[in-house]
């Protein structure tokens, strides 16, 4: 399925209604489309000056015709026809989708889309029982991306199936490393089934081999059951973080067993590295990258913590004087 949003600029533009009908028929027309319709907007009083095109591919679509679709799509934009709408292409197969959210201005980047375009199918190829969505990347020559198109561009998720472990995000992110390493400026998601929780987030690389030894290991030692996520260059922790969820109890005394279980591992990789252990993959880490609450350990760095809300409990704080470096 494909889908297009348009949405208006501070004067109000002509309607474009039999334009959008005009794309979306010939959308409708090309090789590997089932269907396709519009959800079209014309309505300034109401900030709604937008459209939709939602196009339903076959599963055998081939990457040459979903880059076909997109270029249309681009070319449409490109024209200059829609000027004062915001669009939006999404290509659907089931629950996966290609969406290139692109905004109310001009594409400066329209190659790199239509490559985005085969990457989606090769991906659903090469992980078929997973869902696979894919924010295209969206470059505007007019400058950064405006605030309500944050988070609707370049970004990337594949969820696996609910018996998937462990085991099968880190072969799914070792995949993405060795065939997709061109797409490793986004913002990625591999979640583990629902039966066996993990998730892997990543952006502007994918992990090392290393790194993933140690998710593995973390992992398969479940002598106190818990669930692990890795962060790679999150937005305000270090460049590595290692958060892990206990299952059976709340307690602060099982998540410190646990982190000393477990940072020895940790310890192993290039410093800084945050790992924490709590009741909750938060790891009690605040919109800051402050801690909050235990246990929260950077190897070879610091954890910033407001003292005002929170200090290190004592078992802690042995921790902390073990692996970490803080200048008291």
């Amino acid at each position: 399925m494909v889908a297009l949003v348009l949405t208006g600029c501070a004067s109000t533009p002509p309607d474009r209604r039999a334009d959008v009908e005009r794309l979306t028929r010939q959308i409708a027309a090309m090789p590997g489309v089932h269907a396709a319709r519009e959800d079209f907007h014309d309505s300034p009083a109401q900030g709604m000056v937008d459209f939709r095109i939602d196009v339903d591919v076959s599963d055998q679509l081939t990457g040459e015709q979903a880059a076909a679709m997109v270029a249309r799509y681009l070319v449409g934009l490109d024209s200059g026809t829609f000027r004062g709408y915001r669009a939006e292409l999404d290509l659907r197969r089931g629950w996966n989708v290609f969406a290139v959210d692109s905004g109310d201005r001009r594409i400066a980047n329209i190659d790199q889309l239509v490559q985005q375009a085969r990457d989606w199918v090769a991906l659903r190829h090469e992980f078929p029982s997973s869902t696979v969505t894919l924010r295209a990347t969206i470059v505007h020559p007019s400058g950064p991306l405006a605030v309500q198109e944050q988070g609707r561009s370049n970004t990337a998720s594949i969820e696996l199936p609910d018996n998937a472990d462990y085991a099968a995000v880190a072969a799914v992110v070792s995949t993405l490393s060795a065939r997709f390493a061109h797409l490793a400026a986004m913002e990625w998601k591999v979640t583990a089934g629902k039966l066996h929780p993990g998730q892997i987030t990543t952006t502007r690389r994918f992990p090392t081999a290393a790194e993933l030894d140690v998710w593995n290991k973390l992992n398969a030692d479940q002598s106190i059951a818990h669930i692990d996520a890795l962060q790679i260059n999150g937005p305000v922790t270090p460049p590595v973080w290692f958060s892990e969820k206990t299952i059976e109890s709340r307690a602060v005394a099982l998540a410190m067993q646990l982190a000393e279980r477990h940072l020895p591992f940790v310890a192993t990789l290039p410093a800084p590295v945050l790992y924490s252990a709590s009741d909750q993959l938060s790891g009690h880490i605040g919109g800051g990258g402050y801690a909050r609450g235990p246990v929260s350990v950077t190897v070879g760095g610091c954890t910033p913590r407001d003292p005002r809300v929170y200090l290190p409990i004592p078992a802690e704080q042995a921790l902390i004087d073990r692996y970490a470096k803080c200048h008291r």
